[in-house]
């Protein structure tokens, strides 16, 4: 019998913060972007906590559903940057044994036009790397 990947979804009632896109490091005070990186680290690691598994994934691969409200043009790897934080937070809850490129096999994203709907959807699926 074939076991099954664990499998971890983390719903964020929104998109990530404006503030940690690639593009806001030359407008941003580093304040300011540092508060915000630790605001949504907090909030990945508390919505993380709820699901945190009895080990963490050691090989996952992770990948972003961006839901957004609107059909502006977003771009998906800024998207995933300002990201970081999330991760960062799963890490910190224990889903993840670390988020280096030895552990993450994977990452990717999508975006998604839902109108009126902005979240952030990040799945993180246990591979096996034997």
């Amino acid at each position: 019998m074939v076991k099954q990947p664990r499998v971890i979804r983390v719903i964020i009632d929104h998109l990530p913060y404006s503030e940690l896109m690639p593009n806001a490091l030359r407008r941003t005070f580093w304040t300011v972007r540092s508060e915000m990186t630790k605001v949504a680290r907090q909030e990945a690691y508390l919505l993380g906590l709820e699901q945190t598994p009895e080990s963490p994934f050691k090989y996952c691969a992770i990948e972003g559903i961006f839901t957004v409200p609107d059909k502006r043009r977003r771009d998906l790897e800024s998207l995933l940057a300002a990201s970081k934080a999330f991760i960062d937070g799963l890490v910190d809850a224990g889903i993840i044994e670390d988020d280096n490129w030895q552990h993450v096999l994977r990452l990717s994203g999508s975006v998604v036009y839902q109108k009126g709907v902005a979240q952030t959807e990040i799945i993180i699926t246990e591979v096996k790397n034997d």
